[in-house]
């Protein structure tokens, strides 16, 4: 069972870590429409950090340095992956394919 004391703690860090957060968002991307509601610009997010970035942003991360060399490292993980998975296709798939040639 967690005490109070501990959930209390947890409770405040949780909501200082979303006031940090709300501060990233910048005062522009807020607007009011027709029926006087406040709505929110069209945007998607950095993919590594999550701030809101412009839409037409490319490749869609934040203009910070650790999102960007994150950015770079999970391409280049993704690379070779995908050449792993093609390698390990012809290693496999390759002599079964080969014995169904001879077969005829």
């Amino acid at each position: 069972m967690v005490s109070k004391e501990k959930l209390k703690k947890q409770v405040e860090k949780t909501a200082n870590a979303l006031k940090g957060a709300g501060k990233k968002i910048s005062s522009n991307q807020k607007m009011n429409s027709g029926k006087g509601r406040n709505t929110v610009q069209p945007h998607r997010h950095c993919r590594m950090c999550h701030i809101p970035i412009d839409i037409k942003r490319e490749p869609p991360i934040c203009v910070e340095q650790k999102c960007e060399d994150d950015w770079k490292k999970n391409k280049k993980n993704e690379k070779m992956v995908r050449i792993a998975f093609f390698i390990f296709a012809a290693v496999f798939l390759g002599p079964l394919i080969f014995k169904g040639i001879l077969a005829f």
